[in-house]
């Protein structure tokens, strides 16, 4: 998996959350956020992990909106 792959799951997350479908937006949020450990994982290149950052923000911002 890479960082599209991580765009995907993200869009995913955020339809899910417009559609009022909690339960999907909560499992794609898990997924991202092990695809997110992942890529932080095996990157060494910082450009990738400030965009990894990016995501990890916005996954945490609308994980709490699940709240």
């Amino acid at each position: 998996m890479n960082i599209s792959d991580l765009h995907k799951l993200t869009q995913e997350i955020i339809d899910a959350i417009a559609n009022k479908q909690p339960l999907l937006a909560k499992t794609n949020i898990a997924k991202t956020q092990e695809l997110i450990d992942q890529l932080t994982d095996s990157t060494t290149n910082n450009e990738e992990l400030v965009e990894l950052s990016k995501y990890q923000t916005l996954i945490t911002l609308l994980n709490n909106k699940l709240k």
